[in-house]
């Protein structure tokens, strides 16, 4: 029931999450939902209701209120799937407060925009390396294997410290993990196993120290008491998961974007140092990749969009529709609903999130981005898709967005 100005109205819920039809295009029920007064509810997996926020200021009120939690134990929880709890109450991200900052500054400052940028060398020559494969091998390639994921990963098992040969296995598992269409009990599976590899890992670097992330981690979080070795384990699972998979999904779709809009690579292509930047930015805004997250659970009662949200309710939010939304920002000369490199004042875009609990390697992330788009079409200015438009396939039931495969040759 929606209870509306004192009238009671029975109204059929949309089933969440609501995915994309086309890559590039926001859902017309997200459109809808973003441009009707006060707030909607939707349906999840579970039956439960939880509001949908669409409009840019609504998802960033919620996003830094300390009133709405991510706590996904909390009785009312909009969970994503039956495994949620099992797979990720243990991650600093699913906690509030002093808890999820203590956590959070064991990370942050080895993300920083100037640690992102000393690792700018080492990702070039990633990206090089695996490019050299690539035209060896010679085409169609791949892009999605063969280019976004071998790049993404080798460079967040670098910087932790995992071994090139179990960071394979680890990638695999962590695509099982982030499928909510697999079976329960193969996440569940893949999620231990994860941490087992994170586990055996850090003892190896008790002995054998190094300076990668995973040893400070070990080696001076746990060894000065601020936190126990099984959280430092699961703070490694969360860095390996969130820097390789949503980094890959968008250099992936992006590599399709240009080739769907060659005005745009033409563009950044006649000054690839001084447009990557604002590239990348836009290309964060106008994927939108995440599709599932964020939500929260009400606290307190709230007022949001004119709308009161009382405690005990959860909350959904589209990424994409608020960084689409008009209110927002100035759609100059192209319409937000479609690429412009050159788009000035979209900072404040929520692609990493925003507040407290925003994403903590977003800065290494705009590097691999800024290196990965350009290095590529750099050596391979011929680049072509080689496969038909009909038979692309993306992840609409990943947590995030993304390709399945791009098979592409030049």
């Amino acid at each position: 029931m929606i209870e509306k100005a004192g009238v009671a109205e029975t109204a059929a819920r949309t089933s969440y999450p609501i995915i994309r039809n086309e890559p590039f295009e926001l859902a017309d029920e997200l459109k809808r939902a973003r441009e009707s007064e006060g707030l909607t509810r939707v349906q999840t997996w579970n039956g439960r209701e939880p509001w949908l926020l669409c409009r840019h200021a609504d998802v960033r009120q919620a996003l830094s209120d300390p009133r709405f939690s991510t706590d996904i134990t909390a009785h009312g929880y909009p969970n994503n799937a039956p495994t949620q709890v099992e797979t990720e109450a243990g991650l600093f991200i699913r906690m509030d407060g002093p808890e999820h900052a203590l956590r959070r500054r064991t990370l942050i400052s080895s993300l920083t925009p100037k640690q992102a940028e000393r690792h700018r060398p080492r990702i070039i020559e990633i990206v090089d390396e695996t490019l050299d494969a690539m035209i060896a091998q010679g085409g169609p390639v791949d892009v999605v294997e063969d280019f976004a994921l071998k790049i993404t990963t080798a460079v967040i098992c670098e910087i932790l410290g995992v071994e090139h040969s179990d960071a394979v296995r680890v990638v695999e598992a962590m695509e099982n993990i982030f499928d909510l269409g697999s079976a329960p009990e193969d996440r569940v599976a893949a999620n231990h196993f994860v941490l087992d590899v994170i586990r055996e890992t850090a003892l190896k670097k008790v002995d054998n120290p190094d300076e990668s992330l995973l040893s400070r981690l070990v080696n001076v979080t746990v060894a000065s008491g601020k936190l126990e070795f099984e959280e430092i384990v699961t703070i490694g699972r969360f860095v390996i998961g969130a820097g390789h998979e949503t980094t890959a999904n968008m250099i992936g779709l992006g590599i399709l974007a240009f080739l769907r809009n060659p005005d745009q690579l033409s563009l950044l292509m006649s000054d690839p140092s001084a447009l990557a930047p604002s590239t990348v930015e836009e290309m964060l805004r106008y994927l939108s990749i995440v599709q599932v997250e964020p939500s929260r659970i009400a606290t307190a009662d709230i007022e949001v969009g004119g709308e009161l949200i009382s405690a005990g309710d959860g909350v959904v939010m589209s990424i994409m529709a608020a960084n689409r939304d008009p209110q927002a920002f100035d759609s100059g000369d192209r319409s937000l609903d479609d690429l412009d490199v050159t788009r000035e004042g979209i900072s404040h875009h929520v692609a990493f999130g925003f507040g407290p609990h925003q994403c903590v390697g977003q800065n290494l992330a705009r590097v691999e981005l800024q290196v990965a788009w350009c290095r590529l079409f750099q050596r391979l200015p011929g680049l072509r898709l080689a496969m038909p438009v009909e038979d692309l396939e993306f992840k609409t039931t990943g947590q995030n967005y993304g390709l399945t495969r791009l098979l592409v040759e030049w």
